[in-house]
């Protein structure tokens, strides 16, 4: 009895003062996922989009200036997670809920498989979180400050950052549409009735396909690159180059570099794990990805090791 009072004295100790630079950010990030949808509920889907891009980068830095500080833990980790559920879970759903929609509506004849899929994205991303948070349970390294989740390369499955990004990046194509785009593709004013998924254009159409899409890609088992270590980190000159180009068509044009780069980010991943099946197919190996152990979170069962505790980027 006195062992768990001593643990619970320690608890409420242990909350007693709070790392003030990383609350600031992820709680910054949770403020952002809470005003998109604010935004979609007033209609504003162009400044919803925005928001969650804005709860993307706080949510890259919340993590590393945690452990630029070392005042990462517990703590840090689950507020992160609740943050990331609400801004690149229900938020993301909800602004192509409404996009799609243009009216209230859940339940009524020819939307209840939008209803559906705009409950499926957010438990989806709950689950991929869920998912990290219990497998990116790992030693740490002890020749570095740093967990092995930190250094890899690689997420398993698409970060619900980056399905956010291409949810959202779509959105703001959708809200901007450039001139050139063929008329088939345009998207016209909605009906003043809506009349069901059957009449939809093709533009909203695309938009919740890509929503399912990143939705699966988030509980998948595909490699993706790890941005946030990449940029936080040593790159080579020609990488470098590229990033610059990046930043430069990020000012010139900033909806369509967005919209290029989130989904070529989801296509090479989802190309290179292809390639890597077929090469596996033709040397005659099973289809499993044995050699995924640099992943991000490809988990260990590690309850007797100590864990690593502290938001990470880009879960």
């Amino acid at each position: 009895m006195n062992e768990h009072l001593s643990s619970v004295q320690k608890r409420m100790r242990r909350l007693k003062t709070l790392p003030v630079a990383p609350t600031l950010l992820t709680a910054g990030n949770l403020a952002s996922g809470i005003t998109a949808i604010l935004c979609a509920a007033h209609n504003q889907l162009f400044l919803g989009a925005i928001m969650i891009f804005v709860a993307m980068i706080c949510d890259m830095f919340d993590g590393k200036v945690a452990r630029m500080t070392k005042q990462d833990g517990p703590f840090g980790a689950e507020l992160d997670s609740l943050s990331d559920v609400v801004s690149f879970g229900v938020a993301p759903a909800i602004l192509v809920h409404r996009l799609v929609l243009g009216q209230p509506g859940v339940f009524d004849d020819g939307i209840r498989i939008l209803w559906f899929l705009t409950v499926l994205y957010p438990v989806l991303a709950a689950i991929r979180l869920a998912r990290y948070n219990v497998e990116a349970a790992t030693p740490s390294d002890a020749k570095s400050d740093r967990s092995p989740a930190d250094k890899s390369p690689h997420f398993r499955g698409v970060p619900s950052p980056g399905a956010a990004g291409l949810v959202c990046s779509w959105i703001l194509l959708h809200q901007r549409q450039p001139e050139w785009l063929p008329t088939w593709l345009e998207s016209p004013p909605m009906l003043e009735k809506y009349s069901g998924l059957l009449h939809l254009d093709a533009f909203r159409w695309i938009i919740l396909v890509v929503m399912t899409v990143g939705a699966l890609l988030m509980v998948s088992t595909i490699r993706f690159p790890h941005i946030g270590n990449s940029l936080f980190g040593r790159i080579g000159f020609s990488k470098m180059i590229l990033l610059l180009m990046v930043a430069v068509f990020l000012v010139w044009v900033p909806v369509i570099t967005l919209v290029v780069a989130t989904t070529g980010y989801v296509l090479y991943g989802v190309a290179g794990a292809a390639v890597r099946a077929i090469t596996r197919l033709r040397a005659g190996k099973s289809m499993d990805e044995d050699d995924d152990d640099d992943a991000e979170d490809v988990g260990l069962a590690t309850d007797h090791l100590p864990r690593v505790d502290g938001p990470a980027a880009g879960r």
